[in-house]
């Protein structure tokens, strides 16, 4: 009898640290930090070769399709909240299923690695959706339903 309790234990401990493991290998590959294109940029040399996440916003013009399921583009970010002033660009390829909604201007999340040449080698592309729920500016909502602008209220 307490034979047979000793294998039961041992077996139960064996899977808990098993499905330990599991869990917190997953844990640490997904909760990987992402990058800037600005501070990717003051770190690049520690980086090159590393698999990193990197995010950022297409520079609009810049996909250009290069046969096949493989894309180049280039990635930017605004240095000032709506601001017009943007990071340095960063040449991005992909191979692989392209997001619907990726698209000039979209913001993106990339996962892969910074080659030796400066390319951003990403095994992973994800467009982000535009909310429906962020704020126009009152003129917009004007425009967007036909109303002109008048000079009194």
């Amino acid at each position: 009898m307490a034979q047979k309790k000793v294998k039961f234990v041992a077996g139960f401990s064996v899977i808990v640290i098993c499905l330990l493991y599991l869990v917190v290998s997953g844990f640490q590959q997904t909760a990987m930090y992402y990058f800037t294109v600005t501070e990717l940029e003051a770190r690049e040399t520690e980086f090159v070769g590393k698999r990193i996440k990197l995010a950022g916003k297409v520079v609009p013009g810049s996909i250009q399709k290069k046969g096949g399921r493989e894309i180049q583009f280039q990635i930017w970010e605004p240095l000032e909240e709506n601001a017009e002033a943007f990071s340095e660009k960063r040449s991005v390829r992909y191979s692989g299923v392209v997001p619907d909604t990726f698209r000039d201007k979209s913001d993106v999340v990339l996962e892969g690695k910074t080659g030796a040449d400066g390319v951003f080698e990403a095994e992973t592309l994800l467009a982000k959706c535009p909310s429906k729920y962020e704020a126009q500016s009152y003129n917009e909502m004007k425009e967007s339903h036909g109303q002109q602008e008048s000079g009194s209220y």
